[in-house]
C-alpha cells in the first residue's frame, strides 16, 4: 500500500518548486534567456520536479504492483492507465522524463528558448498532478 505520508511530503515539495518556477516564469523572455542566475534557477527548480513527479510515480507502481518499469516514463504511463491520473495528463507529462535526462546528462545542449516556452505551459500540469494524485491518498 502507498505511503501517505511519504507521498504527502513529496507533493508539498513539488508546490512549492511550483510556486517559485511560477515567479521566474514572469520574466521576460529576454531576461530569462540572458541571465545565467534566472535559467540556472529554472532549469534546477524544473529538474527538481520532475523528479518528484517521478519518485511518486515509481512509488505507486511499485506499491501497488501496477506493472513493469523499464524507463521513468513507464511509471507516468502506469498510472495514467490505472486512473491515478487523467490519461491526457499523463501524455503531457511522459515528455517530462526526457527532459529531465536532458537537465540531468545534456546540460551543455539546453535551448533556453524551448525551456522558456514550457515553463509557460507546464507548471499547471504539475499542479494537476499533485491534485489527482492527492485525491487518491
Amino acid at each position: 500500500m502507498t505511503d501517505p505520508v511519504l507521498i504527502g511530503k513529496r507533493l508539498r515539495k513539488l508546490r512549492e518548486y511550483v510556486v517559485l518556477l511560477r515567479r521566474l516564469r514572469s520574466r521576460p523572455r529576454e531576461e530569462f534567456i540572458e541571465d545565467p542566475f534566472v535559467i540556472g534557477n529554472v532549469e534546477r527548480y524544473l529538474q527538481l520536479a520532475i523528479q518528484v513527479v517521478l519518485d511518486i510515480s515509481n512509488h505507486i507502481v511499485a506499491d501497488d504492483r501496477l506493472g513493469a518499469v523499464e524507463e521513468y516514463r513507464d511509471a507516468i504511463r502506469l498510472l495514467g492507465q490505472s486512473g491515478y491520473l487523467q490519461p491526457d495528463l499523463a501524455q503531457r507529462l511522459i515528455p517530462m522524463a526526457g527532459l529531465r535526462n536532458i537537465l540531468v546528462h545534456d546540460y551543455l545542449d539546453v535551448d533556453r528558448g524551448k525551456i522558456y516556452i514550457l515553463l509557460q505551459d507546464c507548471l499547471e500540469d504539475f499542479e494537476q498532478f499533485a491534485i489527482q494524485i492527492g485525491r487518491r491518498l
